[in-house]
């Protein structure tokens, strides 16, 4: 499977190569340098402290802001479609916000909280919070009403006492809620990886001096493409890099959907 997916990788990222570079010689390198002269220049740029400054503070963000959305927006959904009364008086709030644009607010957050990373940071959490949230919680509503019955019929076993009756409601939480829901929320964010590599370019685009999406647009302010692509091509890689990390997660907590499936 690995070598699979090393082989699909390469030979998508030589046909793009070869799309590239055929692209330089018809606009020219001052508009689109060739990719072999990017790679050059990024494998010396890496060298340097000023690239894995903004490295760092790009990577730092979407991670910190992905394990936030998810530890909040995975159990909220699961209680919102676990929880009837819950989620009548509490979706209305979340079906009429999801479709703002979160990066509209990202004024507001720097008027409240500063220009630091802690706006940042609250952007892409938030923007990728509804994402898993919306998910978890269909995939909760979507369990067949027979595994619920199930579960009723194991009830009078822990109904003598308060401490057997918590004891079931962990097991159910364990054994019918996280696994019913917990593949289509890594799904959700496997997508929401991506979403959160878009946001954060718009976010650090402006008002701060580190980050990849400080360093692309700085270069391209300068006409400085070689950086700017470095800087481009720093953001895809680490988007696929993200993609690939949720696979491993969904392989490893999900193991038997694969199962399932073969």
């Amino acid at each position: 499977m690995k070598n699979s997916v090393f082989f699909r990788y390469s030979y998508t990222i030589i046909i793009l190569g070869i799309i590239w570079h055929i692209g330089a010689i018809y606009f020219g390198e001052f508009i689109l340098p060739k990719p072999l002269n990017v790679l050059n220049y990024m494998f010396s740029f890496l060298q340097t402290k000023e690239y894995w400054i903004h490295a760092f503070s790009s990577f730092y963000r979407v991670i910190i802001a992905l394990c936030i959305a998810f530890s909040i927006g995975f159990p909220l959904g699961m209680y919102m479609g676990y929880k009837k009364k819950f989620d009548v008086c509490f979706s209305p709030f979340i079906f009429l916000t999801y479709p703002i644009p979160k990066i509209v607010f990202l004024p507001l957050f720097f008027m409240l909280l500063g220009i630091g990373d802690v706006s940042r940071i609250l952007l892409i959490s938030l923007t990728v919070l509804y994402q898993i949230l919306v998910v978890t919680r269909a995939s909760v509503l979507s369990i067949d009403k027979k595994y619920f019955d199930s579960f009723k019929s194991l009830l009078p076993i822990y109904e003598e006492n308060n401490k057997k009756r918590r004891h079931f409601r962990k097991e159910k939480l364990f054994h019918l809620l996280i696994p019913a829901s917990l593949p289509s929320a890594l799904t959700a964010l496997k997508i929401a990886s991506g979403t959160a590599i878009a946001v954060l370019f718009m976010a650090e685009s402006f008002a701060t001096q580190e980050g990849l999406g400080f360093l692309i647009m700085d270069s391209w302010g300068r006409g400085d493409t070689l950086p700017m692509f470095s800087g481009i091509l720093s953001l895809c890689f680490f988007g696929i890099i993200l993609y690939e990390f949720c696979n491993l997660l969904e392989h490893y907590f999900c193991k038997w959907t694969f199962v399932l499936t073969k």
